[in-house]
């Protein structure tokens, strides 16, 4: 095999190479055609030049326009007036409230729970008080005895989180009425106490 060595070789470049440097450096400056000519051949072949069609062909000039001068995107979201970016600014505050608070719900009857959505108005009543069977959360009881109010108290969210997390939860009287997340939703991410 022959090998090339151009450092050393002291030949010139042949005329295909000048010819695509040539082509290379055309394309770099820009140049571009104002006008190409159109010619129709006898059988109806079409092609387009840019130098004079023979005198047998049918010969017409086609007018190149300039490519558009550049212009930045328009601004559509700039353009919005501050009224209406006002509201989505009190939406993202109260928003961003809703989820710094929870509720400590405490029912008439003593039992105390916390929940990071709204408490109920009401849970069933039930005169056996830590039970766990017999607080199902549906409203419904084990002695057929009704239900009791609830009344509903802001506190942090991590006060709420650590209260239904902590070791002793367990015992309190209304724990089984603590908002808990599922372990699908927890996996996913979504644990609001995580957050």
């Amino acid at each position: 095999m022959q090998q090339i060595e151009f450092e050393n070789s002291g030949r010139s470049m042949r005329w295909y190479e000048w010819l695509a440097g040539l082509l290379l450096l055309g394309l770099a400056v820009g140049v571009r055609a104002e006008s190409v000519y159109k010619c129709v051949d006898a059988r109806g072949a079409v092609a387009y030049q840019a130098i004079a069609c023979a005198g047998s062909q049918l010969q017409s000039v086609v007018a190149i326009a300039p490519a558009p001068a550049y212009a930045p995107s328009p601004h559509y979201v700039l353009a919005r007036d501050r009224e209406a970016a006002a509201p989505r600014a009190r939406f993202a505050t109260r928003e961003r409230a809703s989820q710094e608070t929870a509720f400590e719900c405490r029912a008439s009857d003593g039992r105390l729970f916390y929940r990071l959505g709204a408490c109920p108005h009401s849970i069933g009543a039930d005169g056996s008080r830590g039970s766990a069977k017999s607080h199902s959360g549906k409203g419904g009881n084990a002695r057929g005895g009704g239900s009791v109010s609830v009344a509903t108290r802001r506190v942090p969210r991590e006060q709420a989180c650590h209260e239904i997390h902590r070791a002793g939860a367990i015992g309190r009287d209304g724990h089984e009425f603590d908002e808990q997340v599922s372990t699908y939703e927890r996996n996913l991410g979504h644990d609001p106490c995580k957050s």
